[in-house]
């Protein structure tokens, strides 16, 4: 499970209120691991996590935009990367279910890339957008 720790704070409320979603959806795609239920509950819940996703991407990147942030291209791409790797992990799991290595590149690809991301990525962006409000 994650947790969002003090070093993820961005400083940005409506960033921040979306980790906090974004953190409370991937950890329900986590918890389905311990759970019985069926690969169509488990399909509605990636969905519903890729579909915010690309809404919280959005919003940060239009915040990054309208702030004349310089590092926009390049954040954009990152997110973009996320999402096609999104893309991929949703495809095995309907290929293959909730296999072993469906669960271990859910932990490694997509909730390490995004603590990662919020740590280093969202954070310095958030320290921009202070500075110029």
């Amino acid at each position: 499970m994650i947790t969002l720790s003090k070093d993820m704070e961005v400083g940005v409320q409506k960033i921040d209120a979306q980790h906090k979603e974004l953190v409370d959806r991937l950890n329900s795609v986590l918890a389905l691991g311990a759970k019985s239920i069926t690969k169509e509950e488990t399909q509605r819940t990636l969905d519903l996590l890729g579909d915010y996703i690309v809404k919280h991407f959005r919003d940060e990147e239009a915040l990054q935009k309208q702030s004349g942030y310089p590092k926009y291209e390049w954040h954009k791409s990152q997110h973009q990367l996320y999402i096609d790797e999104f893309a991929k992990l949703k495809k095995e799991f309907a290929s293959n279910g909730a296999s072993a290595k469906f669960t271990l590149d859910l932990n490694n690809s997509i909730v390490n890339w995004i603590v990662r991301h919020i740590r280093s990525v969202d954070v310095e962006f958030g320290k921009y957008y202070r500075s110029v409000q």
